[in-house]
């Protein structure tokens, strides 16, 4: 991951993060104020049957996500996370 000063501060810059997901993740937070469980399995699916996402968009898709995970559901966010990195 690759750290760029943005307005003079140190944030993370995700250059593969797949839009689609990133977007379905703010719209599910807005309404559940958490990621719904379709999100998860959609992108595993897209990663690992059906390769329709790169591993490594799908990583940094997933970190940028992490912000619209509860502490509850961080179990199921860090085993998708595991999930692709050894796909």
């Amino acid at each position: 991951m690759k750290i760029n000063a943005v307005n003079g501060t140190n944030q993370p810059a995700f250059q593969k993060v797949n839009q689609k997901y990133l977007k379905w993740a703010e719209k599910d937070y807005k309404l559940m104020k958490n990621i719904g469980t379709e999100w998860y399995e959609s992108l595993c699916d897209d990663v690992i049957l059906f390769k329709d996402v790169s591993k490594q968009d799908a990583i940094d898709t997933i970190n940028a996500a992490r912000k619209y995970v509860t502490k509850g559901s961080m179990k199921a966010y860090e085993t998708l996370l595991k999930n692709i990195q050894k796909s």
